[in-house]
């Protein structure tokens, strides 16, 4: 029996187009299930049905694959982003538009009937794995589209200290992530009344409430004011 060879360069070169994609996909499935660290290249490779010296001609090994897993995913959702705010620019800014128009491309990931989607599983495995990647791979994707969303919520709320703004933008990524990981925990607790899979429901919800959130008093000044105790005038006799 003739000795397994490997992959020439002239064979690399003129593998399918698609191999790329193969590789990307079962990547994404295999970390969303066993984790990044617990994943071998040639086990990424072998569910693609590729040789797995593609992986390093493709993307210069794992670390570089798992950040095409992200790219494939945050590039089309920051897209989808940026148009709706453009929409909303078109319009004139208002905040309830600025806020949909970055929630609602976020939840449109959510999967009730298969349970959370593999790249919310992935993203909730790898910050437990290895945060620093995480950090490293959200900032690749997401600074710009987020500097660029911060500065239209400060043109909405221009009375708002740029600091808090960028605290409630922060709590607002929080609703968003938990929404899109653990959508089927509402619905089994409403008994399916509150549907998360309902994109247009959830964002009819959602939206006034992370508005109210934005416009909510700075902390400290929540105290209420004293009344005046008015006096009457006295009668002319």
């Amino acid at each position: 029996m003739a000795p397994a060879r490997e992959t020439t360069a002239v064979e690399t070169a003129t593998a399918p187009a698609d191999t790329a994609d193969k590789l990307i996909a079962a990547a994404e499935r295999l970390f969303a299930e066993h984790g990044y660290t617990n994943v071998s290249v040639r086990a990424i490779a072998s569910a693609a049905g590729v040789n797995w010296s593609l992986v390093g001609y493709y993307f210069r090994g794992k670390e570089g694959l798992l950040s095409a897993v992200y790219r494939r995913h945050c590039s089309s959702l920051n897209a989808e982003r940026l148009k709706l705010l453009g929409q909303a620019r078109a319009s004139g800014l208002q905040l309830e538009r600025v806020i949909e128009a970055f929630v609602r491309p976020a939840l449109a990931e959510i999967r009730i009937e298969g349970g959370e989607s593999s790249f919310s599983r992935l993203r909730a495995i790898l910050a437990a794995e290895d945060s620093t990647l995480l950090n490293q791979l959200v900032a690749e994707n997401f600074d710009m589209s987020s500097r660029t969303f911060v500065a239209a919520l400060r043109h909405c709320l221009p009375g708002m200290p740029a600091d808090e703004i960028l605290w409630r933008f922060h709590f607002m990524l929080g609703t968003i992530y938990y929404s899109v990981a653990s959508p089927q925990r509402i619905k089994t607790f409403s008994k399916g009344r509150c549907d998360p899979g309902d994109l247009d429901d959830t964002v009819r919800h959602l939206v006034p409430f992370l508005a109210a959130a934005f416009r909510a008093p700075l902390p400290g000044d929540t105290a209420p004011r004293r009344r005046v105790k008015r006096t009457r005038p006295r009668r002319r006799s």
